[in-house]
């Protein structure tokens, strides 16, 4: 890499950085381009240079962060397999983990849930942190019809319904926590976290089931 290419990538960097700052301490529809040149040390020319408007720098900071969420279901099914409820239950801890643990995933997934106040619900990069992908939703759907078939889910729910409420009630503890990430740790609660999310959906889920 050239000189110059390299020092391009520096600022752009840069921008990125001084956007997150910025839409996290005052919200998306608050910050302008001045105030995301302001925190980086460039000119509004140089944010131009890289990007042609504020929702560029948006999609630019969140492409940034990568969601390994179908990774994490093909891992554990292809590990846990002939045991659907297992699988289920890793799922739910490391997309929990991942939040506790990715700084740079925990802060994008703020910006997303708590300072977009004007973007639609179906903007490409909000969903690719709210929703599941559709990988994702055959894959835990599939688990919850092999727990249906084993007699195992709770009665009156559907393989499609666990799998929104599996997903509905993670994404909820995601958003309650970053509003306030010091009121309790989500690592050391989070294996009774997933146990009450499982034990909800399944009938006589026992404790620490592996």
């Amino acid at each position: 890499m050239s000189r110059r290419k390299a020092d391009a990538e520096r600022t752009r960097e840069a921008i990125l950085d001084a956007a997150e700052t910025t839409f996290l301490a005052q919200g998306v529809s608050r910050t302008t381009l001045a105030h995301i040149a302001q925190a980086a040390g460039v000119t509004r020319g140089a944010i131009y240079w890289h990007f042609e408007d504020k929702a560029a720098v948006f999609n630019a900071l969140l492409e940034r962060v990568r969601i390994p969420l179908d990774e994490i279901v093909d891992d554990t099914t292809q590990r846990l397999g002939a045991t659907p409820v297992a699988c289920l239950r890793e799922i739910a801890q490391r997309s929990l983990a991942g939040i506790c643990h990715d700084l740079p995933l925990q802060r994008a997934a703020t910006i997303v849930l708590h300072r977009c106040e004007k973007l639609e619900d179906d903007h490409p990069r909000i969903s690719m942190i709210t929703r599941l992908s559709e990988h994702a939703e055959v894959q835990v759907e599939r688990l919850f019809e092999q727990t249906q078939l084993a007699g195992q889910l709770r009665a009156g729910l559907s393989p499609t319904s666990a799998r929104r409420q599996f997903h509905g009630f993670l994404i909820g503890v995601c958003f309650d926590w970053l509003q306030d990430p010091q009121q309790y740790s989500l690592a050391e609660e989070c294996d009774a976290i997933v146990e009450t999310l499982m034990r909800g959906l399944l009938i006589s889920y026992p404790l620490n089931q592996r």
